[in-house]
């Protein structure tokens, strides 16, 4: 299996494989960008073509091959990623067996695919479906759209899924019930029913991922007067997370790259009627307020975001909830007011032109917000006003670009008739009563020594510029002190006996394992700056080598001045005491000097 896995990774070049997922930029000998995985606003995702690896300096520090990364952006499992890998490369697998997880994911979505043609087929051909046929059709949803999004009708049987998949397929109810589709029964268990299903006389909606697996449902009840709950959706599975999903992002996603912009609305039905007048890069949220999941894979197709939510308070108060999200994923984001309906579905199929036309002229997501603060509270009396900097001020303190947050202090300054500095001081206490905690980048580096941070920068100097002979020098091995990069250095010296070339991929299978990550670390650190002249290289070279000495006299200082204090609180012998304080003084004018260099 590692020698396909192996096969495989030669195969593929992971710079362009990555580029397709994010744009990278060229920096020195590797590869930079914001990194896909967490919201930044400085490039810390970087990756080594030379090592075939990437590597996030930032908050989530995660890293690896062209494996971890298929299956880290496309949230899946290794079996899926080795599959989708061996078809782009032409390897053929023959050894892998899928672990029971991928078995179980497997057999689920396999589940959800029949149920979604049966339920599609009573739709569309069966006297069953006939009354949800009637009553979509009657919503303006045509045919076309019916097939395109696979809709369906589930029958106002107990046990109607059950008969086909179960009676006729072979599946075990309990698999059903795995993927949500079956509830089990007590109430029915003497009339032989151990389960019921959990759709019935309703209309489906099938919910795919992005990739076009169908991973849950939701059913739509036929009568707008009934009593039951007018949506049903699969409760969360192995395969269904409610706050990783976006509804029609699988059939609009080109459109949403070719468009460079996506449209947000509430419902399934908001995105059929707009896909069917011709505003096709939208989708739908699936919860009550866009998530950090969702706005990292929308952010892979686009940077620009259209809030088109309802009218009504709670579709406003979703859009305040996600701003805030977005804004740390560097979205841009405007404002699609509904008008002419009480919702996208509405206005698309009452007038279309006026649909596309309000999309088109969608407002900065915070004019809107300060708009719509006004028109709730109006801001004529001091109590107005208090009350739209209630709503207003925690929006504008949480604005992470300066220009932009002071460009809206003065427009909401103006706007309620205050000094500019009242809303300035307003942001800032709302600032500071929020709580502090250190960034994970900052704690992770504080865990490191200084002296490991200069040894990994100096063995990064020498193996990404090839100057691997410098590292194996009498001096530099003095002066390493950290395990890992003494025993790359101890193999880099067997290696340079044997071999002449700085082949990284040889000297990698020479590496005990356990340093192998440590070693591939190294090619990962950016060194553009520094790798660009030969003259900078050397003088950072030896600056490195430098501060590393300086460490290590620093520490023979401290350790001979709590010798000679041990030994003066113990009256030791009067010649130890000089000799130790004679080699104090030499051991401090050779700082001296190697501080003078500087």
């Amino acid at each position: 299996m590692s020698d396909q896995t192996e096969e495989i990774k030669r195969k593929i070049d992971i710079v362009q494989f990555i580029n397709q997922y994010v744009p990278l930029k060229k920096a020195g000998r590797n590869f930079k960008a914001l990194c896909p995985f967490h919201s930044e606003k400085t490039p810390s995702f970087i990756v080594s073509p030379e090592r075939q690896i990437w590597h996030c300096f930032g908050a989530c520090n995660e890293g690896g091959d062209v494996f971890k990364f298929l299956m880290k952006i496309e949230n899946i499992d290794f079996g899926e990623a080795l599959r989708q890998l061996a078809k782009l490369t032409g390897v053929k697998i023959t050894s892998y067996q899928p672990t029971e997880g991928e078995k179980n994911r497997q057999l689920l979505y396999e589940i959800n695919h029949l149920a979604a043609e049966f339920y599609h087929f009573l739709l569309l051909n069966h006297s069953a479906g006939k009354v949800a046929l009637n009553y979509i059709l009657g919503r303006g949803i045509n045919k076309e759209s019916l097939e395109k999004f696979q809709l369906g009708y589930a029958p106002n049987m107990w046990d109607g899924l059950q008969r086909f998949l179960v009676g006729k397929k072979g599946y075990k109810p309990e698999d059903l019930e795995r993927a949500g589709l079956v509830i089990p029964s007590s109430r029915f268990r003497t009339s032989g029913f151990r389960f019921y299903d959990r759709f019935r006389h309703r209309l489906m909606f099938p919910l795919r991922d992005h990739r076009g697996n169908i991973c849950g449902f939701a059913g739509r009840v036929l009568d707008p007067m009934a009593k039951e709950a007018k949506y049903v959706n699969t409760p969360e599975t192995m395969i269904y997370h409610k706050s990783e999903l976006l509804y029609g992002l699988f059939e609009n996603k080109e459109e949403i790259k070719r468009t460079d912009r996506v449209i947000l609305v509430e419902g399934e039905l908001d995105v059929i009627s707009s896909w069917q007048v011709g505003v096709r890069n939208v989708v739908a949220i699936k919860g009550s307020a866009l998530t950090s999941s969702q706005v990292k894979l929308l952010s892979r197709f686009t940077k620009n975001l259209v809030f088109a939510l309802d009218s009504d308070i709670a579709g406003n108060q979703a859009a305040w909830r996600g701003a805030e999200t977005a804004e740390e994923w560097g979205m841009e984001m405007k404002v699609a007011e509904i008008k002419g309906g009480k919702d996208p579905d509405e206005v698309a199929q009452k007038n279309p032109q006026l649909w596309r036309k309000l999309v088109e002229q969608a407002t900065p997501l915070y004019d809107y917000f300060i708009n719509s603060a006004f028109s709730r509270f109006r801001g004529e009396t001091a109590e107005e006003k208090r009350k739209i900097g209630q709503v207003l001020i925690p929006v504008l303190a949480k604005i992470s670009d300066q220009i932009v947050k002071s460009h809206y202090i003065q427009i909401l300054a103006k706007r309620l008739g205050v000094k500019e500095e009242a809303v300035v001081d307003e942001v800032e206490k709302f600032t500071s009563r929020q709580p502090f905690s250190l960034p994970i980048k900052e704690r992770e580096k504080t865990s490191r020594s200084r002296q490991e941070i200069l040894e990994e920068h100096l063995l990064a100097l020498g193996f990404q510029s090839g100057n691997w002979k410098w590292l194996i020098k009498k001096k530099v091995f003095s002066l390493v002190k950290t395990i890992k990069f003494l025993k790359i250095l101890e193999t880099l010296k067997d290696y340079l006996k044997k071999l002449k070339t700085t082949d990284s991929r040889k000297l990698a299978k020479m590496l005990p394992p356990e340093v192998e990550e440590s070693f591939n670390h190294l090619y990962l650190l950016d060194l553009e700056s520094i790798l660009k002249s030969e003259d900078s290289l050397k003088k950072e070279f030896r600056k490195t080598l430098l501060e590393m000495e300086k460490i290590y006299i620093k520490k023979q200082l401290e350790n001979l001045a709590g010798e000679i204090e041990r030994l003066e609180a113990e009256g030791g012998k009067e010649k130890t005491l000089e000799k130790l304080s004679r080699k104090f003084r030499d051991v401090g004018v050779r700082l001296a000097r190697l501080e003078e260099k500087e």
